[in-house]
């Protein structure tokens, strides 16, 4: 089976542009509302901020690159152009409400922004489709994951969210989708991200020792889960994904929490197993939900909605290839 995630696949036929340019508009307020969500998480960190850097502000923006990427994907020329300028409008005004209303900041314009220009940039690079959006996001969320490792969200009675897993878990998918470029650029970003990660750190003055754990998880953790993606060429790309994952998301948890806060005083036996079990969890869940929504996302977006009867064959033969 070929090795593609449904991106590639499918494109069977030009979309509406309608559909999309609406989809297109909806992901970009999104990204506009984004640095509010990033605030309200960041507040549970050890020293919870009162305005979040203009740096993570556009890593946040950078995220957004990849489903709006994926979107206009089947859009050309002028059509694309169009689109993204809708898109851009739908940020902007969200992004006024939001600072009129009081509940954003003229910072935060940046999210969206970076999200559509970026997309508009990275939409001229045709050679290997895909291939640079997914690395955008990638190191994006390996960065702001780094951002937000001290911030702890509580869950009921005994789960203890660390919100940096919730960006953790975004990379597992995009990583899988980068693997149809071959092993080489898969290692080639994973080391661009851990690179990222420690001159981030020492800009932002993150302790020495987060950073060095982080190089090494993220070294570590996605080199296991490349090999098993690899040795899974005949399986369905879902599968490939949910067992690479599940062999990279508990041994990256595992070696950042014992090397990350091991010896602090809040870092107890019990507190560590509450994270761990916790941080497992979501990064296996929400890289399986990212998957999963990005091919429900992609085939009511980019699948015309009323095909001839053989269009509609094709269609389904050529998405049901996408996910192998």
């Amino acid at each position: 089976m070929p090795d593609t995630p449904p991106t590639v696949q499918l494109r069977t036929r030009p979309p509406g542009r309608g559909p999309v340019t609406a989809w297109l508009a909806v992901t970009a307020a999104f990204a506009a509302l984004g640095p509010v969500a990033l605030l309200w998480l960041a507040g549970f960190g050890q020293a919870p901020p009162d305005r979040l850097p203009s740096l993570a502000i556009a890593l946040l923006g950078a995220v957004f690159v990849g489903p709006l990427s994926d979107l206009a994907t089947g859009l050309a020329g002028r059509a694309r152009s169009a689109a993204l300028l809708v898109a851009a409008a739908a940020g902007a005004a969200t992004w006024l409400t939001l600072v009129l209303t009081g509940a954003g900041q003229v910072s935060y314009l940046l999210s969206p922004a970076v999200a559509v220009m970026g997309t508009w940039l990275l939409a001229g690079v045709a050679e290997r489709p895909g291939l640079y959006p997914a690395i955008a996001v990638y190191v994006a969320c390996t960065l702001l994951a780094n951002y937000t490792l001290d911030s702890f969200l509580p869950l009921g009675g005994f789960f203890l969210l660390n919100v940096g897993t919730l960006f953790f878990g975004i990379t597992f998918t995009q990583r899988d989708r980068v693997h149809r470029f071959g092993r080489r650029t898969v290692y080639q970003m994973i080391l661009l991200a851990a690179v990222a990660n420690v001159v981030l750190g020492a800009a932002l003055g993150t302790p020495l020792r987060y950073v060095a754990v982080s190089f090494l998880s993220i070294v570590v953790a996605e080199t296991a889960d490349t090999e098993v993606f690899q040795r899974l060429k005949d399986r369905r790309w879902l599968t490939r994904v949910a067992t690479s994952n599940a062999v990279s998301a508990p041994l990256d948890t595992i070696i950042f929490t014992l090397l990350a806060f091991w010896g602090e005083g809040f870092a107890t036996p019990s507190w560590m197993t509450q994270v761990i079990v916790t941080d497992v969890l979501v990064k296996y869940g929400s890289g399986l939900v990212a998957a999963l929504g990005m091919v429900a996302l992609l085939r009511s977006a980019l699948t015309p909605p009323t095909p001839s009867r053989d269009g509609q064959r094709g269609d389904e033969a050529h998405a049901r290839r996408g996910t192998s």
